[in-house]
């Protein structure tokens, strides 16, 4: 019997060793497991990471291309405006020139003129598009094309304008010619 207890003993400190022996394996591995599952984690965050910046690249590119797209229509009539500026400028001098007559005929006609020049300037403004304002010369807004001496004007301020400016939304499409004051 003893024989017996002794090797039942024996397979049992075997059982127990194996256990511990399988105990250890098991932290061995489940160290290295948990090991890789924290890289792949990393590896993980750092993916998410890399899909959250190319998503807000690509939503930053496409508020620049909506806003790029936005001003191409907005400045798309600027040629075209450029172009239709000449025929404001001959019809507000044939106002001015016309109402210097002292004709009954030219009277009517400088309505018809007018009427027309207000129409255009009306659907000018309705696309944005209005004359520089000439209060205090700007340079911004303004062309210097002559200086002359006067008593009734302060130095710099603008004394007479040759030709309006004009300005599409915000942008300058043609600046104002014009005189200022010097002392």
């Amino acid at each position: 019997m003893s024989k017996k207890k002794h090797h039942k003993n024996k397979n049992e400190n075997e059982e127990v060793k194996n256990t511990q022996n399988e105990g250890g394996e098991e932290e061995t591995q489940q160290e290295a497991q948990n090991s890789e599952n924290n890289d792949k984690q990393s590896e993980l965050e750092e993916r998410l990471e890399q899909a959250l910046r190319a998503y807000a690249a690509c939503e930053n590119e496409k508020k620049i291309m909506e806003k790029q797209k936005t001003q191409a229509i907005d400045y798309a009539v600027e040629k075209f405006v450029k172009d239709l500026l000449p025929i404001i400028d001959t019809l507000e001098l044939a106002v001015q020139n016309i109402k210097k007559t002292e004709d009954d005929c030219a009277k009517e006609l400088v309505e018809g003129v007018e009427l027309t020049l207000k129409k255009m300037v009306d659907t000018f403004k309705n696309h944005g598009i209005e004359a520089v304002e000439h209060d205090e010369f700007d340079p911004n807004l303004h062309q210097a094309i002559q200086q002359v001496e006067s008593d009734e004007h302060e130095e710099g301020s603008i004394v007479d304008i040759y030709q309006k400016g004009y300005k599409l939304k915000d942008r300058l499409i043609r600046p104002s010619m014009v005189t200022i004051c010097k002392k």
